[in-house]
């Protein structure tokens, strides 16, 4: 399988078809029992840390249950990729974040509650506006639609 730049691909199927397995191992969550995955034409199974680290920057992910941490608002959350990759003073990564939340369609006081103060779907969008955050040029998404509320 090969993704081009520009391209959208989609991976469909049943429930335990395999998609969310899929997804894991093409981002180094877990190693291929065959093959190799490539992105950006380097092989992440023979990657160091640093190596994976940058690689990482250049995508958003989203998976099925969201994924964000309870102990951190929605705020902290989407903050999270841009306070490892990006050098940013503390008002400039609050005002990019609330622009991620604005882009998903989540109202500005939702930055400061945690996600159990949210719907499932109000995570799954805070979980986007997260995969967002470094303006990525590849998006994985693990049921993107799933579950959403209306805007």
């Amino acid at each position: 399988m090969q993704v081009r730049a520009d391209e959208v691909f989609g991976i469909v199927g049943g429930s335990g078809a395999g998609k969310s397995v899929l997804l894991r191992t093409i981002l180094g969550l877990q190693r291929p029992v065959a093959g190799v995955v490539r992105i950006a034409g380097a092989d992440i199974t023979r990657m160091t840390e640093a190596q994976l680290r940058h690689i990482k920057a250049r995508y958003g992910v989203t998976f099925q249950q969201g994924a964000l941490y309870s102990g951190l608002t929605v705020l902290e959350n989407v903050q999270l990729p841009m306070l490892e990759h990006l050098e940013l003073e503390p008002a400039a990564l609050e005002e990019l974040a609330m622009l991620r939340l604005r882009l998903v369609g989540l109202p500005a006081d939702s930055a400061w509650k945690y996600p159990a103060e949210l719907s499932g779907g109000m995570v799954k969008r805070a979980a986007l506006a997260r995969a967002l955050a470094l303006d990525p040029g590849l998006l994985f998404l693990d049921e993107p639609t799933s579950g959403l509320d209306p805007v």
